[in-house]
This record gives structure tokens, C-alpha cells and sequence, in this order.
């Protein structure tokens, strides 16, 4: 009887024993899947922050762009003559007439350019057959007269160029209440021409011969 009930007692020990065991695994598989659960969620709310920054800074980029766009067009268009904006308002038609506006002033440019080959050419002309072009020490002046003003080309040898004094003609100009508009130069046969526009009210009330003198004295004087 004793050793039965010493099984029995043991037996009763045994299942005990099992059901803590069981309890604790029980808990520490529960406490396993709290702790995941709890690292998946806090993976998931940093995920999400990230996202959000992500999202805020390229909306503040974004935002950045535009407003420099915004400025930079405002600026293109100011610098657009109103003829070629009228009536335009859209970001396409503003660069579409800022393109059309670049191909006119290069087409304008060629013109000029074509002018101004002719004008030399003519003035070279006209200076060649009124300068003596052996003596290269010796400066010539020719004055043409139009509308409104005078033109006054100076032709310089090599030896007469470097003794030249362009404020001298200036003076000359002022002292007969002369306006200058323009002044250039450029070089041509081994001779430098000095081209001078200027703007007078009464070109008939001025002497012509006289003025080519005092200019002719001032270019030849050392």
C-alpha cells in the first residue's frame, strides 16, 4: 500500500511540474509576440516618419522651384518690348516671344553690321580721295552734312595715329555748340578712321570750311 501511494504522490508532483512548464512557456511565448509585435510597430511608425519628412521636403523644394520660376519669368518678361507681350499671359507664350524677340534682335544685328561695312567702306572711299595717302604722318578730315547733324570721319596714317588726340577734336566740337552722338573707330588699310556723329539744330548756320581747318590743325598738330 505505501509504495502505491508514494507512486501516486509522484505522479501528482509530475503533472504539477508539467503545468508550470506549460504556464511557462505559455508566457514566454506570449511575451515573445508582445516584443515583435512592439518592434513591428515601432518599425512601422518610423517608416512612416521617414515618409512624412520625405514628403515635407520635397513640397518645400518644390515650392522653392516654382518661386524662382515665378521671379525668373517676371524678369523675362520685363525685359520683353510690350508689342511682343500684348495679350500674352501663359508661361509658354512669354518664352515662345522671348525667343521670337532674340531672333529679331539677331536679325537687326546683321543688318547693322551690313550698314556699317557699307558706311566704312564708302567713308574709306571718300577719305582716300581727299587725304594724300603717301604721307603717313599727315591726318585728313572729310564732314559730310545730312539731317539734323554732321558726320565727321578722320583719317589717321600710322605715324599721325599715334600722335593723335581725340579730345582735342572733342573740344573743337563743343566749342561750336556740336552735340556728339557716337564716336568708333576702326582700322582699315593700314589707316585708322575715326567716324564721329553729331546733332546740330541749324547745320547751315555752321561754317564748314572753317570747322575742317580747326580740326585738320588739331589731328596734324605734334
Amino acid at each position: 500500500m505505501f509504495p502505491f501511494n508514494d507512486s501516486s504522490h509522484d505522479i501528482d508532483d509530475y503533472q504539477i511540474h508539467l503545468q508550470n512548464l506549460f504556464s511557462y512557456q505559455l508566457i514566454s511565448s506570449q511575451e515573445g509576440c508582445s516584443r515583435t509585435e512592439n518592434l513591428n510597430t515601432n518599425s512601422k511608425i518610423d517608416e512612416t516618419t521617414q515618409n512624412e519628412e520625405k514628403k515635407i521636403m520635397h513640397r518645400d523644394l518644390e515650392r522653392e522651384r516654382r518661386k524662382q520660376m515665378t521671379s525668373l519669368l517676371t524678369n523675362l518678361r520685363s525685359l520683353l518690348p510690350l508689342e511682343f507681350i500684348k495679350g500674352r499671359r501663359s508661361r509658354v507664350d512669354i518664352v515662345d516671344e522671348a525667343v521670337n524677340y532674340i531672333e529679331y534682335l539677331r536679325g537687326r544685328m546683321n543688318e547693322l553690321h551690313v550698314k556699317r561695312d557699307a558706311i566704312v567702306k564708302r567713308l574709306h572711299l571718300e577719305s582716300s580721295s581727299s587725304c594724300n595717302n603717301d604721307i603717313p604722318s599727315t591726318s585728313c578730315v572729310v564732314i559730310k552734312q545730312y539731317s539734323g547733324g554732321l558726320e565727321i570721319v578722320i583719317s589717321n596714317g600710322i605715324i599721325s595715329e599715334q600722335n593723335f588726340q581725340l579730345s582735342g577734336v572733342m573740344r573743337v566740337l563743343i566749342e561750336q555748340s556740336i552735340e556728339i552722338e557716337t564716336c568708333s573707330s576702326t582700322k582699315l588699310n593700314e589707316r585708322m578712321l575715326h567716324t564721329i556723329q553729331t546733332k546740330v539744330d541749324d547745320p547751315t548756320k555752321i561754317d564748314l570750311h572753317e570747322l575742317k581747318q580747326k580740326l585738320y590743325q588739331v589731328c596734324n598738330s605734334e
